[in-house]
C-alpha cells in the first residue's frame, strides 16, 4: 500500500531548487535571452514590411468574401451585438487589452516553477508558434475586420479608447510596437489556446482547469467581437498553434533520443 502512494505523493510535491537541475529547468537568463531574441524578430518583421496598407487591406477584403461565401463569417453579428451592448463592449475592451499581457507570462512562470519536466517543451511550443505566425505576417499581411467600415464593422475598442488605456487605433499597444497588418494568424487565438491546453492538461485543482478552458473560448469571442480578427484568423491561429507544438515536441525527441535508439512511447 506505502509503494503505491508514494508516487501519486511525490508528483504533488514542489520542485525544490537543488532538484531543477535534475529536473530539465533551463536556466531563467537563457528564457530571457529567448524571449528578448524572439521580439527583436518579431520588430524586424515589422520593421521590414514597408507601407503594406494596400495589400493587408485586399487580402482582408478576400477573406471576408471568402467567409460570406461560406456563410462563416460569423464576426458580423458578434460585432455588432457587441458595439450595441455597453456593458459587453466594456468587458470586452477590458478582456482584449488586459489578459493576452498576463495570462501568457503568468502561465509560463508558472510551468517554470511547478511543472520544470515539461517547461521546455511546451514553452518550446509557444515560441515555434510565435516564430511560424511572423512569417505569416510578413507573407500574408491582412487588416483586422475593424478597418472595414463600408463592410459595417465597428472599432469596439476605439469606442473605448477615452478611458485612456489603450490607443485609438484599436490595437493593445501603441502603434510603436504594434503591427496594425498582423491579424492573419491570429496569434492573440494561438496564445490563449496554448494557455488553455497547457492548464487543463497540467493543473491539478479543477477550478484552474475550468478557467483554462474558458479562457480561450472566451478570447474567441473578444477577438470576433472587437473587430480585430476574422473567424478564419482565429482557425490559421489554432493551426500554427498545432503546427508550433508538433515541431517543439519533434526538436525535443531528436535532442533527447541518442543516435540509433528507438523513439520513446507516446
Amino acid at each position: 500500500m506505502t509503494a503505491s502512494v508514494a508516487p501519486s505523493r511525490a508528483l504533488r510535491e514542489p520542485v525544490l531548487p537543488a532538484q531543477a537541475a535534475r529536473s530539465g529547468r533551463p536556466r531563467w537568463w537563457v528564457e530571457v535571452l529567448l524571449v528578448a531574441v524572439l521580439y527583436g524578430a518579431y520588430s524586424l518583421v515589422r520593421n521590414s514590411v514597408g507601407d503594406v496598407r494596400a495589400e493587408a487591406h485586399r487580402n482582408a477584403e478576400t477573406i471576408l468574401r471568402l467567409e460570406d461565401s461560406w456563410q462563416l463569417a460569423v464576426e458580423r453579428g458578434l460585432n455588432a451585438w457587441v458595439h450595441t451592448t455597453d456593458a459587453v463592449a466594456a468587458l470586452v475592451a477590458l478582456h482584449y487589452a488586459t489578459l493576452h499581457f498576463l495570462v501568457t507570462p503568468a502561465v509560463l512562470v508558472w510551468l517554470y516553477r511547478r511543472r520544470p519536466a515539461t517547461y521546455r517543451t511546451l514553452s518550446g511550443a509557444l515560441m515555434a508558434t510565435t516564430a511560424l505566425a511572423l512569417v505569416g505576417f510578413f507573407w500574408l499581411p491582412t487588416a483586422p475586420p475593424r478597418m472595414l467600415a463600408h463592410e459595417g464593422f465597428v472599432d469596439v475598442m476605439s469606442e473605448t479608447a477615452s478611458w485612456g488605456w489603450w490607443p485609438t487605433s484599436g490595437a493593445p499597444g501603441s502603434d510603436a510596437i504594434s503591427n496594425q497588418f498582423a491579424a492573419m494568424p491570429s496569434l492573440h487565438c494561438a496564445w490563449a489556446a496554448w494557455c488553455g491546453v497547457t492548464l487543463v492538461l497540467l493543473a491539478r485543482r479543477a477550478w484552474v482547469r475550468v478557467l483554462g478552458a474558458l479562457y480561450p473560448a472566451s478570447t474567441f469571442f473578444v477577438v470576433l467581437g472587437s473587430g480585430n480578427h476574422f473567424l478564419l484568423d482565429v482557425v490559421a491561429g489554432l493551426l500554427v498553434l498545432a503546427a508550433g507544438a508538433a515541431l517543439a515536441v519533434g526538436v525535443r525527441r531528436w535532442v533527447r533520443t541518442p543516435a540509433g535508439s528507438p523513439c520513446p512511447a507516446v
